[in-house]
């Protein structure tokens, strides 16, 4: 029994380092990783927002965690979302990444799930901005038409007045022959 002491003793010393250690999955990984995650929640709550998007675009960048990248992948993307609707920007792109990124790695987390409605969201305002461009196009060539149109329509009216001008100086030049006669 003395001598199975230090043996347990040391099996159960080497077992806590080996799941104490800062690789990508140990116990002080993810302490660290939801301390992050909390941060920048807390900064979000606060009102920094922009703080907020570089924690979570940072914790994205790190080694996937599950439990803690998933949630801040589905926060990132919609705080992305709506900067992007305010000002117009790309961020509606990132966040369709985001989701994509978090439908992929992490297809069995809550985040997934709440997220496929705002992917399919995502991917109808994809497909309406494609058409609102493809309707831009086609309003601007039939603008550029309608002027073309316009100025021909001028050029007649022109060509109207004229054609009358010299119908009625024939007119006149018939009449005075006439009388003269």
């Amino acid at each position: 029994m003395r001598k199975l002491l230090p043996v347990m003793a040391l099996a159960l010393g080497l077992n806590a380092c080996a799941t104490t250690h800062t690789g990508d999955s140990g116990i002080l990984y993810r302490y660290t990783q939801e301390r992050k995650l909390a941060a920048a929640i807390e900064l979000q709550k606060e009102g920094n927002l922009s703080s907020a998007v570089k924690s979570l675009a940072a914790l994205c960048a790190e080694p996937g965690l599950p439990g803690v990248t998933d949630e801040a992948l589905f926060r990132l993307s919609l705080m992305y979302l709506k900067n992007g609707l305010e000002n117009d920007k790309g961020l509606p792109q990132q966040a369709q990444q985001n989701i994509e990124r978090l439908r992929k790695e992490y297809p069995s987390s809550s985040w997934t799930g709440m997220a496929a409605p705002l992917a399919e969201l995502l991917a109808a305002t994809a497909e309406l901005r494609r058409q609102n461009r493809t309707l831009k196009n086609q309003n601007q060539s039939l603008s550029k038409e309608n002027q073309s149109l316009s100025r021909e329509t001028q050029e007649l009216r022109q060509n109207i007045e004229k054609l009358k001008r010299l119908d009625l100086e024939l007119e006149q030049r018939n009449k005075q022959e006439t009388i003269g006669k």
